[in-house]
């Protein structure tokens, strides 16, 4: 995903990702907000929202995305967030091993 930023929070509830992730789609437009997911983190119960915002969003709208899920979540840090995505194959890319035999 070349330009795009992620960001992920990590919330308690289910309700508490949703809500969050909910508000972020209302208060960004479709050209500010690419990408939105809700995960449910299977060996501690919580929940994961990643945002993806494409390239030229303005660093001030990612800062009102992160006051927004900071609210009730806590930031996974972007190194966190693609294990996770690489572990539950949850990712947008297919795994390096597949491409290498693929050829890609």
């Amino acid at each position: 995903m070349r330009g795009r930023r992620s960001l992920g929070y990590e919330f308690a509830t289910e309700r508490e990702a949703r809500d969050s992730a909910a508000e972020l789609d209302r208060r960004f437009s479709a050209e500010e907000l690419a990408g939105l997911r809700v995960y449910r983190i299977r060996w501690s119960g919580n929940y994961l929202v990643e945002a993806v915002f494409p390239e030229g969003v303005s660093e001030r709208r990612l800062e009102d995305a992160r006051a927004l899920l900071g609210e009730l979540g806590r930031p996974v840090h972007p190194e966190d967030l693609e294990d996770y995505k690489r572990a539950t194959g949850t990712g947008f890319e297919l795994p390096g091993w597949l491409r290498r035999f693929l050829g890609q």
